[in-house]
């Protein structure tokens, strides 16, 4: 490899052979930035160093071509390369600059950070810099990454001429942060020029640097890029790499480090020398000591290094995304974070969205949909897509797809969420737009479903409640009775008087019969519930004529007038059905057995929802302001000493027709009669209390 330098000092010749030969390869003017460290600068002697130019040295063999390479004022050199005094400068990558040069691939990367004043809290992260002035150096590049890294949301710019006016900014109070490359910004504080202001530890890739040609010259693009793919695969780009572009910091830790290393090495060497060799072992195992915390400080800090980048590219995927992302504390249903491409499909501010519940959002019934779909991931931790379609603050509709994924961070779990803005595509596609609606509607059939379950399941556990209580209520009377007359049992015993004790005897056994035919009850109760239904034809109307005949036969005090209309047969368990019967057709011939002329009528009729039989008597009747109580066990409208029974008829009945999937309703007034009406086949969506012919 061969140099010259030139008068001026800033402009030298790299070939890229070492004979004669070399000196037929094509000649290129390079133009550079003379302060663009450690990617290109003048050293103190004028002569050009660093990342680019030892690149230039490899890569003129690799390309077959000669450098003759001049650094001056980056904008003097780029004001050359438009004029077409050079061939080939490299420097970043972005839209603007690709109207008047052609860019190989990036080969590498600068570092920008985050400046802020030493007094106030660094940003944590990316999303930080959103609301916050941001001072940064007026320039293509800059303009560019701020167009690309904070798409969307763009936070108040201070534009400053250079690195130095842009720290200043922030030391002044004039911008809260200050985007700069690492080049230009870390010489500007080590010379003390700007006092009051820090760096963020976190280093930011967010440029891409490469070498661009003045249009039109595709041929030398590609030759350039020709060579450059040599180093890479040879690996001598990944060197030059990790030679140069090291972080200023890293390096001089490692130098601080090694010293004090070196310190105290001889330390322990010295007194290992002149001390007795018990000294000599300490000293070596202060050595070993050494050596450990040397090790570990490398591995913390290669650790630490590695876990900044993770940051940094989690961070930089999060907000470049394309598509909108949010996560959800799935406990407080918090919206934690939001990129910007969710804010600008919303049409909202930050503000608005980071911070509040999900279900606070303007997307309202949408949000709705979402976080029930970040609730049940609670449970199963299912990651598939589904239709959602919301609505922008500026009230247009936008039909997407969602998906979502379950994620511990910090212990807690959180919900990870990403829509795709499918609204154009839906409108160019019939199909698509034909299978968007479907998926859409059978969702929303899914979660008709499964809110009519919970529902369900409310109305089954309140009821359960009430069932409860009111077993728990009416077990007691009798078990109270049987603890009171025993103790008047024991007395009675005890002071002789045995005739008195045979009376509270007898209370004891009703007591306990009592107890013992309220258990029975229940637990016909809890078997109808757990009982398969075995569907047959069923004559009803030999069912109830049975019925009656058993009844008067065990009961030839309820002398009444029973008429047996003819009746329709119905599909049902014949066993569970002789039950309802036995129970409506006992309840009015009991309750009007004490009137002049008791009469019970059984007849049926037919409406929309199926067919209906009747039973109708002229009896006791009841309020109808406490009908539904007369469904749960033991609720009764009548003394036991008026009307014998345990008060579990009616709730037997209940139970049965809801098991066969229809319907019971009761018509009544005191001393005017009753009429109860049921239905073994009707449809449940139809209203329970709408009424039938009278």
């Amino acid at each position: 490899m061969k140099r010259r330098s030139f008068l001026c000092g800033s402009v030298v010749a790299i070939d890229g052979g070492r004979s004669h030969a070399s000196t037929a390869l094509p000649r290129v003017r390079y133009g550079g930035d003379a302060a663009f460290a450690p990617f290109e600068s003048l050293d103190s002697q004028g002569r050009p160093h660093g990342f680019q130019i030892d690149l230039l040295a490899e890569l003129g063999p690799a390309a077959g071509l000669t450098f003759d390479i001049s650094l001056k004022p980056w904008r003097t050199t780029e004001a050359d390369f438009k004029r077409g005094d050079l061939d080939v400068v490299a420097m970043v990558d972005t839209g603007l600059r690709r109207e008047w040069a052609l860019f190989t691939r990036g080969h590498a990367t600068p570092t920008l950070a985050l400046y802020h004043r030493r007094d106030r809290p660094p940003p944590a992260g990316l999303n930080d810099v959103l609301g916050q002035r941001l001072a940064v150096a007026d320039s293509d590049a800059m303009r560019d990454t701020l167009s690309n890294w904070l798409t969307g949301l763009p936070p108040p710019v201070v534009t400053a001429a250079d690195a130095t006016q842009a720290l200043a900014a922030v030391q002044q109070g004039r911008a809260d942060l200050a985007l700069l490359p690492r080049a230009y910004a870390d010489p500007v504080l080590a010379a003390n020029m700007v006092q009051g202001v820090v760096a963020k530890g976190l280093n930011l890739g967010l440029q891409t640097y490469a070498l661009a040609v003045a249009p039109g010259r595709e041929a030398l693009r590609s030759q350039l890029q020709q060579g450059l793919d040599r180093l890479d695969a040879t690996g001598r780009l990944e060197a030059l790499r990790v030679r140069w572009l090291s972080s200023h910091r890293d390096v001089a830790e490692r130098d601080v480090l090694q010293r004090h290393l070196w310190q105290q090495e001889f330390w322990t060497w010295g007194v290992a020398g002149v001390s007795t060799a018990a000294l000599a072992l300490a000293g070596a195992g202060l050595w070993r000591r050494g050596q450990r915390v040397k090790l570990e400080r490398q591995r913390r800090r290669g650790a630490e290094a590695a876990l900044q980048r993770a940051e940094a590219l989690l961070d930089h995927a999060f907000s470049r995304s394309p598509d909108p992302m949010l996560l959800v504390e799935s406990g407080s249903q918090l919206v934690r974070d939001a990129n910007p491409a969710l804010l600008a499909l919303l049409g909202v501010p930050a503000a608005s969205v980071i911070g509040q519940p999900l279900s606070a959002l303007v997307w309202e019934e949408d949000a709705a949909t979402l976080l029930q779909r970040t609730l049940s991931l609670v449970g199963d931790g299912a990651n598939e897509t589904a239709p959602l379609q919301l609505r922008r603050a500026d009230g247009s509709q936008r039909d997407c797809l969602v998906s979502t994924d379950l994620l511990m961070i910090g212990g807690r779990p959180h919900v990870f969420i990403i829509l795709r803005d499918i609204t154009d595509q839906l409108a160019q596609d019939a199909p698509l737009r034909s299978s968007y609606d479907a998926m859409a509607a059978q969702l929303a059939a899914a979660q008709r479903a499964q809110q009519a379950a919970r529902e369900g399941q409310a109305l089954a556990e309140d009821r359960l409640h009430e069932f409860t209580r009111v077993v728990a209520h009416d077990l007691k009377t009798p078990l109270n009775a049987v603890q009171g007359f025993a103790g008047l049992l024991l007395q009675t015993l005890q002071s002789g008087q045995l005739q008195e004790a045979q009376t509270y005897t007898k209370h004891i056994d009703r007591a306990a019969q009592r107890m013992n035919l309220m258990i029975n009850a229940l637990a016909g109760l809890a078997r109808v519930s757990q009982q398969a239904l075995d569907r047959c034809t069923v004559d009803m109307e030999s069912l109830a004529r049975d019925s009656a005949e058993l009844l008067s036969a065990s009961h030839p005090e309820w002398r009444c007038h029973l008429r047996i209309d003819a009746l329709p047969p119905a599909q049902a368990d014949r066993e569970l059905a002789a039950q309802v019967w036995q129970n409506l057709l006992d309840n009015a011939m009991k309750y009007s057995a004490r009137v002049a002329e008791p009469e019970v009528r059984v007849e049926s009729f037919h409406d929309q929802r199926g067919t209906w039989y009747r039973v109708t008597d002229n009896g006791a009747g009841f309020d109808m302001a406490q009908a539904e109580s007369l469904f749960m066990p033991f609720k009764r409208m009548h003394s036991e000493q008026q009307f014998k029974g345990t008060g579990v008829g009616l709730s037997l009945v209940r139970r049965i027709v809801d098991h066969h999937g229809g319907e019971i309703r009761l018509r009544s007034a005191p001393g005017m009669g009753t009429v109860a009406e049921f239905t073994l086949d009707a449809d449940r969506e139809q209203s329970v209390g709408s009424q039938g012919p009278t």
